[in-house]
């Protein structure tokens, strides 16, 4: 006589959910924060250091929504990371989509050069990077 047990089981997907919700305001190892903190300060300023002046005209409505977003991500960001919060690191991996989305709009407005390959590295590695240790941790 055999028992199935699965019959009692919660189904994996429902448990998995149910603890990342709650898992958004668990504490972060302190190496982690630092590591993707240095990573954030090293592509700011490779990213930073080689764009090119902006145009003296206005910025358009995408171009203010994308800085705006930016900004926003990367306040979250530092208010995650002071407090060593795991919505920190999804707050990171958001700002890296923002840097991505940046540097795609400004291909599709006809800017080239080696920033704008930096802005598409550094943005993917900072998504990357947030992302897997958002899984991770």
């Amino acid at each position: 006589m055999t028992t199935d047990t699965r019959s009692h089981a919660v189904p994996d997907t429902v448990a998995a959910e149910s603890t990342a919700w709650r898992r958004l305001d668990d504490r972060i190892p302190l190496r982690l924060m630092l590591a993707v903190a240095v990573l954030w300060a090293v592509s700011l300023y490779v990213v930073f250091s080689l764009a090119p002046a902006p145009p003296a005209e206005d910025p358009s409505a995408a171009a203010v929504l994308v800085g705006l977003g930016f900004e926003l991500s990367l306040l979250a960001t530092i208010a995650g990371f002071v407090i060593l919060r795991r919505w920190g690191l999804l707050a990171s991996a958001g700002g890296g989509v923002v840097l991505l989305v940046g540097a795609g709009l400004c291909s599709l407005g006809g800017h080239t050069g080696g920033w704008l390959v930096a802005q598409y590295v550094t943005g993917a590695a900072i998504f990357g990077v947030s992302w897997a240790a958002f899984r991770r941790f």
